[in-house]
């Protein structure tokens, strides 16, 4: 669309941000990041995103795959039609096809850290314990104060220092 380039610009210049962010506006940058992440640049491809959304929030995974993979039909560059079918596919226990758009979503947007995080959450869920500590500490290369990925990795050190005893 258009407006990419702009908005892949404010994006890379977010993320530089973040990284050096302290706690408190650490937030209001992560809320600005998620702003761009969901603008695809098509009100119509936009709408199906907030379908699908709505879906995975309802519980309907089912729904969900269905409204992102039309996402993903409509605009294949669009990060987080990727990432959203990947998580409905992974609550509907499809763990094979969830990595595959998780994958995608991470060669359009290497820094997406909800998507690294989902990466791990995987990986923990498959038993690749090594590979989601990397993970969350990947998404926590991007942003250093992300509480769900502070709160995983710890709980993971956690676990396998008790397994180590």
């Amino acid at each position: 669309a258009l407006g990419e380039p702009k908005s892949k610009n404010e994006l890379d210049r977010l993320y530089e941000a973040l990284a050096r962010a302290e706690p408190k506006t650490a937030v209001g940058i992560e809320r600005n990041i998620v702003r761009l992440w969901e603008l695809s640049g098509s009100v119509s491809v936009d709408f199906l995103y907030k379908n699908g959304d709505d879906a995975l929030e309802a519980k309907d995974f089912k729904a969900a795959a269905d409204h992102f993979s039309a996402v993903i039909e409509f605009a294949p560059d669009f990060a987080m039609g990727w990432y959203g079918r990947s998580r409905a596919y992974a609550n509907l226990g499809y763990y094979g096809p969830a990595l595959a758009d998780l994958e995608q979503t991470l060669e359009l947007d290497p820094q997406n850290f909800f998507a690294i995080l989902e990466l791990g959450q995987l990986f923990q869920k498959l038993g690749r314990l090594g590979l989601a500590l990397t993970a969350y500490d990947q998404a926590l290369n991007v942003h250093p104060h992300f509480l769900a990925a502070l709160e995983l990795k710890k709980a993971m050190k956690t676990y396998l220092q008790d397994k180590n005893i």
